[in-house]
């Protein structure tokens, strides 16, 4: 909006930043004011001629203050209401004066300017009280001293009514005008604050979704890839044995099969999650007991499950999270309790949250250990965390007497603010 009036401001040649219509009504109204008042000047300079001294003296002296008076206006840029309320009435009762004191000169035509510009400039109540004073003044010299016929005083009032009605309007439409514009810099405005808070929301959830990602990536992949490792490297160590027999060979292809499995099974893991970001059913409750079955098979620890409460339907990113936070602690039982290792795994409902406790425990007479190959970067723990407080559930976990224990808590529904963000 503001461009276009810049743009419309350089082609009608008035200086940059100037308001338009104002700057037209300017160029419009100063050359109309410029030659009334050289009207008034000649008309009263010729009707002076034969006149008395004091009669001309007080002529002169109304004609300067009513050219003062409107020069004093049109000339000022202060943005004040001194030529308004002072200078205008003033130049307005000296061309009344002008009209008592020569009746042949035109004086009355500085009322007519006079009205206009309080009509132009001055809020209604104001324009119309000075606007009145003046008329009454004008219209008393015309009766008492200029004794004009009816016809004549009518017709002066009428122009006078009409000039001060056009200020009136001009100034309501100037008003109009300025409350249109600052509507639409406020629209503006606010539209800006909306893309922009629209950017910033899909910022965030652009971070979210990237968060999400890196949490089931690591949690689909460590589980898979530690299982897989584990086969790998009992494998090898057991090719490694000297004098292998048809049994040990058995035993090898036993693992490799079980690796084989792991692989297929992490696949198939992969799958559930590409299916998730399209919106289709998450992994929850109801696979861990295959979870846990398939996870003591390929790691070598004893894994058992135990749910209490009335089973019930939850949230796909609640039940997502009880599934990936057991995901993850058998896993990391697998790494530091070791084969041999237990997990005991219990799921109990409540009315209004469920919770998830897993707690394991190394064989008796060894110490934590970390299996070779097994470099996952410590973020298993955080990502749990994380995901329960973006539910609104709470997450601790730390190490026991021989072992280590993860309580996950969460309730039965998500939070409002993060449902949605399994």
């Amino acid at each position: 909006m503001a461009s276009r009036w810049r743009l419309a401001t350089a082609g009608s040649g008035l200086p940059p930043g100037s308001d338009l219509p104002s700057a037209m009504m300017r160029r419009v109204t100063i050359p109309a004011c410029a030659a009334v008042l050289v009207l008034v000047t000649v008309g009263v300079c010729t009707a002076m001629a034969g006149r008395s001294p004091l009669v001309i003296t007080a002529a002169a002296v109304s004609l300067a203050v009513a050219v003062g008076g409107i020069v004093w206006k049109v000339a000022d840029r202060s943005g004040g209401t001194a030529a308004e309320v002072i200078g205008l009435p003033a130049a307005g009762l000296a061309g009344a004066a002008l009209t008592g004191l020569l009746p042949g000169a035109p004086g009355y035509f500085v009322m007519f300017v006079v009205l206009i510009a309080l009509g132009r400039n001055r809020p209604f109540v104001p324009a119309l009280v000075a606007g009145f004073t003046v008329f009454a003044a004008t219209n008393l010299a015309f009766l008492l001293v200029r004794k004009a016929s009816a016809a004549d005083v009518i017709s002066v009032d009428a122009g006078a009514a009409f000039v001060f009605a056009a200020g009136v309007f001009t100034r309501s439409a100037r008003i109009s005008r300025d409350t249109a514009r600052a509507a639409q810099a406020h629209a503006e405005q606010l539209l800006a604050q909306l893309r922009a808070s629209q950017a910033a929301q899909a910022e965030a959830v652009a971070v979210t979704e990237r968060a999400r990602l890196a949490r089931e990536i690591h949690d689909i992949l460590a589980h898979a890839l530690s299982g897989l490792v584990l086969a790998l490297d009992t494998a090898e160590l057991l090719g490694r044995q000297p004098g292998a027999d048809t049994a040990t060979t058995a035993r090898i292809l036993g693992q490799v099969a079980r690796a084989q499995r792991i692989a297929r099974d992490g696949l198939a893991e992969t799958r559930r999650a590409i299916a998730a970001l399209r919106g289709d059913e998450l992994p929850g409750p109801a696979l861990l007991d295959r979870l846990v079955r398939q996870t003591s098979e390929a790691t070598g620890i004893h894994a058992l499950l135990a749910v209490h409460g009335e089973q019930r339907p939850l949230p796909p990113e609640i039940a997502l999270a009880l599934y990936r936070t057991a995901q993850e602690a058998l896993i990391n039982t697998a790494k530091y309790a070791g084969r041999g290792g237990t997990a005991e795994l219990r799921l109990t409902y409540r009315p209004d949250d469920v919770e998830l406790e897993i707690e394991d425990t190394r064989p008796a007479g060894t110490a934590p250990t970390r299996p070779a190959g097994l470099t996952f970067g410590g973020y298993g723990l955080a990502g749990m965390r994380e995901r329960a407080e973006l539910l609104g559930g709470q997450l601790t976990a730390g190490p026991t007497g021989r072992g280590f224990r993860v309580e996950l808590r969460l309730p039965a529904c998500p939070a409002p603010a993060t449902v949605g963000l399994p």
